[in-house]
C-alpha cells in the first residue's frame, strides 16, 4: 500500500506536511481529510490512516499544528497548549486548502469526506457546513457544540461517536448536538454506555475494542456513501 510523506502548499503559497496513503492500485478512489487529535500524526494515527487506504480511501493526514508547534508529541502540556493556541478560522483557510490539494491527487475522484478525532471532530463539523464536503465522521469530536448554529447548513452524511463518560464531551453538550440533528436524514449519533475519552485509539488507556470496530464500521458505512 502506497504511502509518503507529502508537502501541501497554502493559498498564500506556504508548505506545510501532510501524510499521504492511499491504496495499491490505478483506480481513482474518495479521499478522506483525516484530522488528528491533539498529539498529531503520530505513527498510531498513520497506522490508522493506512486502515482506511486498504478500505479503499486516499487519506491525506496534515501536520495539522503546524502553525503553533509542528510535528506528532506525546508530551501532554505542549500539545494543550498547541490546542489551547490554535485559531480555528485559520485552520479552516488550512483545511480547505488541504482538502483542494486532495481532490488534486491523480488517484482521487473528487469526492472528499473529513475525518475527525478528538480536536479534529470540529473541524469535521465545520467542513461539512461550510465546504461542501461528501462526508464526515468523528470520535469523541470536541467543541461541536460551539457551532451548532451552521449545523443547519450540512446536508451530507455524517456519523459521531461519543462515550457516555467522557469528560471531555459532556452529555449535556452530546445532547445539544444531538438535537442540531434532529432535522436531518441521514445523521447518525452514536453514545456508548461507560465509554470515555479515546475509546476509539489503541494505545490509550480507554481504548476499547469492541466498541472502536463499532463505531468505526459505521463511519466506513458512511463514508461509503460517497
Amino acid at each position: 500500500m502506497p504511502s509518503q510523506d507529502i508537502k501541501v502548499t497554502t493559498r498564500n503559497n506556504e508548505s506545510l506536511d501532510s501524510y499521504l496513503t492511499q491504496p495499491s492500485g490505478d483506480d481513482r478512489y474518495p479521499g478522506i481529510l483525516y484530522v488528528t487529535a491533539i498529539s498529531g500524526a503520530d505513527e498510531t494515527n498513520r497506522l490508522m490512516g493506512d486502515q482506511w487506504a486498504k478500505d479503499g480511501f486516499i487519506v491525506s493526514m496534515p501536520d495539522i499544528f503546524w502553525r503553533q508547534h509542528p510535528g506528532p508529541t506525546a508530551d501532554r502540556e505542549i500539545a494543550q497548549a498547541r490546542y489551547n493556541a490554535f485559531d480555528a478560522e485559520q485552520g479552516m483557510l488550512d483545511i480547505e486548502d488541504i482538502i483542494n490539494d486532495l481532490k488534486a491527487q491523480p488517484n482521487c475522484n473528487g469526492k472528499v469526506a473529513v475525518l475527525g478525532f478528538c480536536f479534529g471532530g470540529r473541524y469535521a463539523h465545520l467542513a461539512a457546513a461550510r465546504l461542501n464536503v461528501n462526508a464526515v465522521g468523528a470520535f469523541h469530536g470536541t467543541k461541536i457544540s460551539l457551532h451548532l448554529d451552521e449545523t443547519k447548513n450540512i446536508t451530507c452524511p455524517v456519523s459521531y461517536h461519543f462515550g457516555s463518560i467522557d469528560n471531555s464531551i459532556p452529555l449535556d453538550e452530546v445532547n445539544a448536538i444531538i438535537d442540531s440533528y434532529a432535522g436531518h436524514p441521514d445523521a447518525e449519533i452514536s453514545v456508548y454506555e461507560g465509554q470515555a475519552h479515546n475509546f476509539s485509539t489503541p494505545g490509550k488507556p480507554a481504548y476499547h475494542p469492541e466498541t472502536a470496530k463499532i463505531s468505526r464500521d459505521a463511519v466506513l458505512r458512511c463514508f461509503q456513501k460517497m
